[in-house]
């Protein structure tokens, strides 16, 4: 028994840490509201029903949500493939819980994206009895699967370098399961779980642990080997910066709406008291009672006194209007940011075509790799290992076929200065034709179909 086991490493304490602000900012105004001080604080002097006043009436503009999923967009416009018949079927499911692989990957983009620039993909496999064939163990679903592991499930990892190469030699992590209440055959409860993978004599085992609910310790409830050399567990990096070592990619456009937030806190605030006016009054008794109605008056025996409206002169208001315009600006430039290769400005021009160094683009190689090898751990545990190509789309900041470069590709393939083929392709990755276009045929149909003078371009 060990109580050390579930405990988090300071290295898998400072991903949850800096994944913190994106989470928060993709849960919304619920949970930025759930976060309170945090990333509101309360004023000096002010009450607590104040602030919380003031916390119930603040609103998000989430503009770090909008540009995570936006650009998650772009990525997926077009769906992860696995070139050729390999894993089709598996692909369908490969969560086991439903989810295809274009799924499963988007949400691991988008968890990498919008949280601490690192998340981690798992291939699991169930221990397979040795009398039990392949064919036997697919027909009961034992197959492998793809699991997503978001850092804050991560609890520690140590590592080894191997010649020249860095790999894992222990790996910890917390799940929860649900379990069937003894109690009760109509109800599940959830029980937490920390897995431990450890690389022992060139094979790697598997400790499950649970706490006990008396003592608190957790011990072992099973263990088993696997087929596996090296623990499969695989990064995926969106800003990275070192093995499992990363920055957060949008933490400028995170710390940018974070400052939106505090000021729309503000401006809602003074909104409210620039709406309400105050009733001011002079030279009345102090002990006279004011009533406010269509059908009453208000008397005062002294010739000075006065009863008036005091209202805000809007100035403040205005000021606090133009800076979150400001701040809109800001974090729609920063979002942008993304698209852009280099050192250039996100300007409209330098946005027409996405280029190969733009960090949006290194993300979807990224992706790329990351699916590769954990689709070959998965042949691995099937029994037939293999190298996999995944395709992950890249043409996200192409722009459909305007007139002019249709007309001009057009007289490309006229003259001969352009394969038919490629002006076919051209166009499907463009959008002009449904990316499913069959281009054999489509060059077939052009040759029945198409004028005399259209006919003389080359293969």
């Amino acid at each position: 028994m060990t109580d050390t086991v579930a405990e988090k490493t300071p290295a898998a304490e400072a991903l949850i840490d800096a994944a913190q602000i994106g989470r928060a900012l993709m849960g919304g105004t619920k949970a930025m509201r759930a976060a309170g001080r945090t990333y509101l604080p309360q004023f000096p002097a002010e009450s607590d029903d104040a602030y919380k006043a003031r916390l119930d009436s603040s609103f998000l503009f989430n503009g770090f949500r909008k540009t995570v999923r936006d650009m998650t967009g772009r990525v997926f416009t077009k769906s992860v493939e696995i070139e050729g018949d390999t894993l089709q079927e598996e692909a369908a499911n490969i969560d086991m819980q439903g989810q295809d692989l274009s799924a499963f990957a988007r949400n691991v983009f988008e968890a990498a994206l919008g949280g601490c620039g690192l998340t981690f993909i798992m291939v699991d496999a169930p221990p397979r009895p040795e009398e039990l064939t392949k064919a036997q163990a697919a027909a009961q679903n034992m197959r492998p699967y793809l699991v997503h592991v978001p850092v804050e499930e991560v609890l520690g990892w140590k590592t080894e370098t191997v010649g020249s190469q860095i790999r894992l030699k222990q790996w910890r992590m917390m799940e929860a399961i649900e379990v069937d209440d003894p109690q009760d055959e109509f109800k599940t409860e959830t029980v937490k779980q920390v897995r431990v993978l450890s690389l022992v004599e060139g094979r790697v085992n598997v400790r499950l642990y649970r706490q006990s609910t008396d003592k608190g310790d957790w011990s072992v409830v099973e263990e088993f080997d696997t087929e596996a050399t090296e623990i499969t567990v695989a990064p995926f990096y969106a800003n990275p910066k070192g093995f499992l070592k990363a920055e957060p990619p949008l933490e400028d456009l995170a710390d940018k709406n974070l400052e939106h937030w505090l000021s729309a806190s503000d401006q809602r605030n003074i909104l409210h008291s620039a709406r309400v006016p105050i009733l001011f009054a002079s030279g009345i008794d102090e002990d006279q009672k004011i009533t406010l109605s269509a059908d009453s008056a208000v008397t005062a025996r002294n010739p000075e006194a006065k009863l008036e409206w005091v209202e805000h002169s809007g100035a403040a208001i205005e000021a606090g209007r133009n800076d979150l315009k400001d701040l809109e600006f800001q974090m729609q430039v920063l979002g942008l940011m993304l698209l852009v290769a280099g050192t250039e400005t996100a300007t409209g021009a330098s946005l027409d075509a996405a280029k190969e160094t733009a960090p949006l683009a290194m993300m979807a190689d990224n992706l790329k790799d990351t699916l590769e090898r954990c689709l070959g751990w998965f042949s691995m545990y099937q029994g037939a290992e293999a190298e996999f190509t995944v395709k992950v789309n890249k043409d996200f900041g192409v722009s459909l076929l305007t007139a002019q470069e249709f007309l001009a590709m057009l007289s490309a393939v006229n003259t001969g200065q352009m394969p038919r083929r490629v002006f076919i392709e051209e166009m499907k990755r463009r959008g002009f034709l449904a990316e499913d276009t069959d281009t054999d045929a489509y060059i077939e149909e052009l040759e029945d179909e198409v004028p005399d003078e259209l006919s003389n371009g080359g293969e």
